[in-house]
């Protein structure tokens, strides 16, 4: 069926696209509602209702553009910080606690998948995308889908559903940490010296100055890391596919290209953390990159099917974020880990470093604000890695199964 916009109009669809990015990031800074959604999902309606109105076509090589080009971009502008050592000596037992909270994503994502395979499309590779987005968040989420290269039928009703579940998990969280009941179970020490939240807010989220030269600086770092890793994954990819009966769950691993962005990427903000830490705004550009993906897949989805599915992709994200919140509450009360960990770790796996931040921001806990930051960009190293590894687990144990 024709729609308004061709394929081929490049400037027009780009034109479109990136004003869609910019009104859905204005209505997530300006609008309550829009900020519960949050600025992934009301990008996503929005591209799915320019497409369902044939006002943009569902294919184009504009979107395989954002989806080849501008997402292995984004990655290693959001590892600019993510030295390995000064995460490990700074966290201290929050980082033991997101580890916890990972393992807890992991046996979401068997459990999700051995209960609704029947019912989910595609769904080993749907809990490799979760697993990612529930250890990292978008970040892991749009390396995985890119991988994978799921339909916007798929990809659609997942982030719906993914951001409504961490959305309840946060308010859960909250209330976790007021309550009265769990304090008596577990140690607050954070709690009892919270500091007003709103001074860390202005001190945190405050405007931060860029130049040209962090700009340069930024994209050149990030496309050389890019190209390293595109360079040694083609490598070991030729290397595999000679191998008899195909490449094993291993070599698809250390293959993948995401995996080689994310190894290379963190390497270079582990040895030049010095120099890399002068340049501001790698984290706002990524991002951006991450909210014109996330519009993008929205575009060939077919708005009654995303929603029809919704429900059951709600049940899976579900399984993964009880299971997450039950692992690591369990075990933290076995070690002993303070409740402000427990949540941080929690929130820093679901939704990434800047909603981590943000809630101890919210509870005034002034110590663990750069921690809970620094866990959560940890998440996007390990995410895709580990993402891709349970992915392939379960594909191929249920195709030895079926």
């Amino acid at each position: 069926m024709p729609t308004l916009i061709q394929p081929d109009q490049t400037w027009l669809l780009w034109a479109v696209i990136l004003g869609g990015v910019a009104l859905s990031v204005w209505l997530e800074q300006t609008y309550r509602w829009a900020a519960r959604l949050s600025g992934p999902v009301v990008a996503l309606c929005i591209a799915m209702l320019l497409a369902n109105l044939r006002i943009m076509p569902p294919g184009s090589p504009v979107y395989e553009v954002v989806s080849d080009q501008l997402v292995p971009l984004a990655l290693p502008l959001l590892l600019f910080r993510a030295d390995v050592f000064y995460i490990a000596r700074t966290t201290g037992w929050l980082f033991v606690a997101f580890h916890v909270s990972a393992i807890g994503t992991v046996v979401g994502a068997i459990t999700a998948t051995l209960t609704l395979r029947a019912s989910v499309p595609d769904a080993a590779q749907v809990a490799g995308i979760m697993t990612g987005s529930y250890i990292g968040g978008s970040v892991n989420f749009s390396a995985l889908a890119a991988s994978y290269h799921v339909t916007g039928d798929v990809t659609g009703p997942l982030l719906v559903a993914d951001n409504f579940i961490m959305a309840g998990m946060f308010i859960t969280l909250l209330l976790l940490c007021n309550s009265k009941w769990v304090r008596s179970r577990y140690p607050h020490p954070d709690s009892v010296d919270a500091v007003d939240s709103r001074v860390l807010a202005a001190q945190h989220w405050g405007r931060k100055g860029i130049s040209l030269l962090d700009i340069a600086g930024s994209l050149a770092v990030a496309v050389a890391a890019v190209a390293v890793a595109e360079s040694t994954a083609g490598l070991l990819e030729q290397q595999f596919a000679s191998a008899d009966g195909g490449p094993s769950i291993f070599a698809k691993l250390l293959s993948n290209s995401y995996v080689h962005i994310t190894f290379w990427s963190t390497l270079i903000a582990t040895v030049a953390s010095r120099a890399l830490g002068k340049l501001n705004g790698a984290e706002e550009m990524g991002g951006y990159l991450l909210y014109v993906y996330l519009f993008s897949i929205g575009l060939p989805a077919d708005l009654y099917t995303v929603f029809t599915k919704v429900p059951m992709m709600f049940v899976f994200c579900l399984i993964m974020a009880l299971a997450n919140l039950a692992v690591t509450f369990a075990a933290g009360k076995l070690l002993r880990m303070n409740l402000e960990h427990l949540a941080l770790s929690v929130n820093a796996t679901l939704g990434g470093p800047p909603s981590a931040a943000a809630m101890a921001i919210s509870m005034g806990w002034s110590k663990l604000v750069l921690p809970a930051l620094l866990v959560g960009i940890w998440g996007y190293a390990i995410g895709t890695a580990v993402g891709l590894f349970v992915g392939e687990l379960l594909r191929a144990w249920l195709g030895s199964t079926a």
